[in-house]
């Protein structure tokens, strides 16, 4: 896990122009910030398949699914994970920020449920591990989550916090489209971060200490 202390610059307190908003004027970044430490998918077409960890790579965020006469298919979830959050911890919040013009593919009414993965058993929060479709929805349980934890949208030059929660060991969380939505919809992203100052911060991350 990697953090960072320093807070993004508020432009707007040196007078730049309004035409050009940044996601810090909205809502700056408070306490510790905490980037993912691992990003990966649960794809209903592919049930038994564990996905990769997309941060070591692209960092593909990608949530989707495919809704034909009524029927809901091809679903893709993702969860996004943060692992080694100190044990002083406290006030843990989920947020979202992405600059101006930043590259988000949407389709249909990609609205986002939210949902905290293993807050009982942060231990179980590792990654290799054996995460799949399958093993989150088999037929006779319900889904792993604990909960509706909030829902969210995605857009450029966003800055929204999604919710907070007690800080754990590890914190995951999965995100889907919302059970209500009826038609065809998805969201693609790359999660970006810098890792040597955390300039330039793109997606999901969490705060604590606020």
């Amino acid at each position: 896990m990697r953090t960072s202390t320093a807070a993004f610059t508020l432009l707007s307190l040196l007078g730049v122009s309004s035409a050009a908003p940044t996601p810090v004027e909205l809502a700056p970044r408070c306490g510790t910030t905490v980037f993912p430490t691992f990003l990966q998918q649960l794809t209903e077409s592919s049930p038994s398949t564990v996905q990769t960890n997309t941060l070591s790579t692209t960092g593909d965020f990608h949530v989707s699914q495919t809704v034909t006469n009524g029927l809901v298919s091809n679903r893709i979830y993702q969860i996004v994970a943060f692992e080694g959050i100190p044990s002083t911890a406290y006030g843990c919040q989920l947020n979202v920020v992405f600059p101006p013009a930043y590259p988000i593919t949407s389709t249909g009414n990609p609205v986002l449920n939210v949902t905290t993965l293993y807050s009982g058993a942060p231990g179980s929060i590792v990654y290799p591990n054996d995460w799949s479709w399958a093993k989150f929805y088999p037929p006779t349980s319900p889904p792993e989550g604990q909960g509706l934890f909030g829902t969210v949208t995605f857009a450029p030059g966003q800055s929204t916090v999604i919710n907070s929660e007690t800080c754990g060991q590890n914190l995951a969380f999965q995100f889907e489209v919302a059970s209500w939505v009826g038609t065809t919809s998805g969201v693609e992203f790359n999660e970006y971060v810098n890792k040597l100052n955390g300039a330039g911060l793109a997606g999901v991350y969490l705060t604590y200490g606020c």
